[in-house]
């Protein structure tokens, strides 16, 4: 049986965020990869993008290639996360409050996306600032002190990152999923439609979009329980055919 302290997790953040998003789930024993993004093409593509992604992440020597690999994203890390899991030896997915097409993102979101975000010149989103904090309070469900960090990450954001990221998941149609994953979601996310119960979505009770940062707790027994019944059915196999 693997070492869980040997278990890679890289850990990607959402829209509007870097590295700091993973702060909530650091408790968890695993070693974290936690990169911030690297900037977009103009109009490029979710697809295109990861695919450059995981090559820097490679070329950046983040990833111990002989050691187990998960993947976990927030939101739009999410996605992500399913098109680098095409290049990279995955074991496991784990999808925080994220789509796994862009038909799942919900309408008013999905339409600004797709129909007025590219269009709308960069200052817009730095005159957005000031917006963040009481869209957070509406749609997020988090404390006052996470509010406060999102702000800090989005005021610190790359230039055109937010707007580029947003156009390409709008247009993003999903891909799919080979290796064992989990969603793990807000029953009242107001961003994402909360997927139907099954084996492989765990719902978090009146929570909202950001899962993660909202219940650290249910939402990391969520991950180690996941990543401990994927090591142990790897093992179970390994001895099967032994």
């Amino acid at each position: 049986m693997i070492d869980e302290t040997e278990v890679q997790l890289l850990l990607l953040p959402g829209l509007g965020g870097d590295h700091r998003m993973a702060h909530s789930q650091l408790t968890l024993p695993y070693h974290f990869i936690t990169p911030d993004y690297i900037a977009f093409k103009q109009r490029e593509s979710l697809e295109s993008y990861s695919k450059r992604f995981c090559d820097h992440l490679l070329f950046d020597h983040r990833i111990d290639s002989s050691k187990p690999l998960f993947i976990a994203g927030y939101s739009l890390g999410s996605a992500i996360g399913m098109e680098l899991a095409k290049y990279l030896p995955v074991r496991g997915l784990i999808l925080i409050g994220g789509p796994t097409t862009s038909r799942e993102i919900r309408a008013i979101p999905r339409m600004f996306g797709r129909y007025f975000c590219w269009w709308l010149p960069l200052w817009v989103y730095r005159a957005a600032e000031v917006f963040v904090a009481p869209v957070m309070r509406m749609v997020s469900g988090i404390s006052r002190e996470e509010i406060r960090l999102a702000g800090v990450m989005y005021h610190e954001l790359a230039r055109g990152l937010f707007r580029d990221a947003y156009h390409a998941l709008v247009q993003w149609q999903g891909c799919p999923i080979d290796v064992p994953y989990i969603r793990i979601h807000g029953e009242k996310d107001q961003i994402i439609s909360c997927p139907k119960p099954s084996k492989h979505v765990v719902i978090i009770r009146r929570t909202k979009h950001l899962v993660g940062q909202a219940r650290p707790e249910p939402v990391n027994a969520a991950i180690q329980t996941f990543i401990q019944s994927v090591i142990k059915e790897k093992a179970e196999g390994i001895d099967r055919t032994a």
